[in-house]
């Protein structure tokens, strides 16, 4: 009898667990999948986006090597443009005409400086009056701080 006993009560605390449990952790999971499912629309829906700008700038049958050359200007601009009044160190910034015929331009930006001043240049740099496509923005550490590295295109004729 007392076994029985026993196995009872282990029953039902096994019971009670499974019933404490397994409720939240598929919430947690349904949670899961939905971000998932909007992570990916997200993708989808910046890949359509890019592909467009992509057939925007190479359909342009009249475009020359001086377009090319004004977007890596409008570029270096740009990423000029989001340090005016921040105290950062160690700019570094690379441009270059996408290819050839193209109406727009690619780069790299590089600047240090606190945390505080560093995000406020990738806020800057993120606007969209900013004219930039960010591609990819990193933080990591640096001499003075945060050191914030950030590949971007733009389009010939934007802000």
């Amino acid at each position: 009898m007392r076994r029985y006993s026993l196995a009872l009560v282990l029953a039902v605390v096994a019971f009670a667990i499974f019933v404490a449990v397994v409720p939240g952790a598929r919430r947690e999971g349904d949670a899961a999948r939905e971000q998932h499912a909007q992570a990916r629309e997200e993708r989808e829906r910046l890949r359509l986006r890019l592909a467009d700008l992509s057939r925007r700038t190479t359909g342009d049958g009249g475009a020359t090597a001086a377009d090319g050359l004004t977007a890596a200007r409008g570029l270096r601009l740009a990423f000029l443009r989001a340090t005016d009044g921040l105290e950062v160190t160690g700019v570094e910034i690379q441009v270059s005409p996408v290819g050839r015929g193209s109406t727009a331009a690619s780069g790299r930006f590089a600047a240090e400086g606190r945390f505080a001043v560093v995000l406020r240049l990738a806020r800057r740099l993120a606007r969209p009056s900013s004219g930039l496509l960010l591609q990819r923005v990193n933080l990591g550490e640096a001499r003075s701080g945060v050191r914030l590295e950030a590949h971007a295109f733009i389009l010939k004729g934007a802000p």
